[in-house]
């Protein structure tokens, strides 16, 4: 998932931009819509960015997921399709459902890296999912998807 839309009336770091007012209506609208898809999260691995940490807390939080299930990691803020392709490679193989929470362009180059339908970008609060044929987190850059779905048709 895409962080939902952020701020940018501070004058402040990137990685502390917080979110808008319409990103956080937004990822509450995206979490109630797709509730069927992220309610069996195992585990949500999140940028360090304040926005994208938000975004997984209102996620989570509209949905009743445990925060506990919020990992916060340093390596996902990043703006690298290789680094976030390396953090995949690294999760433990007792997960089986995991939303990455992240950043553009990473996320729309790792869409279209596994999806045949190319996508320009990635918008705020947009999410793809993937389902592979593998046990091991290491293996699936070199695999195909057997499912790809995505909310890029929502009218969050």
């Amino acid at each position: 998932m895409r962080h939902s839309k952020s701020s940018w009336d501070y004058e402040i770091l990137d990685i502390h931009r917080p979110l808008s007012a319409i990103g956080i209506e937004k990822i509450k609208k995206t979490a109630n819509s797709s509730k069927d898809h992220f309610i069996s999260s195992e585990i949500i691995y999140t940028s360090s960015a304040n926005r994208a940490l938000y975004t997984s807390i209102l996620l989570a939080k509209s949905l009743s997921i445990n925060f506990r299930k919020i990992k916060i990691c340093d390596e996902l803020y990043t703006f690298s399709f290789t680094e976030v392709m390396e953090f995949i490679r690294t999760i433990d193989n007792i997960y089986s459902n995991v939303v990455l929470v992240g950043h553009n362009p990473a996320y729309t180059e790792i869409s279209n890296y596994f999806s045949e339908n190319k996508i320009l970008n990635l918008p705020t609060a947009r999410w793809f999912s993937l389902k592979f044929e593998s046990d091991n987190w290491s293996d699936i850059i070199d695999l195909k998807p057997i499912s790809y779905l995505n909310n890029l048709k929502s009218g969050v």
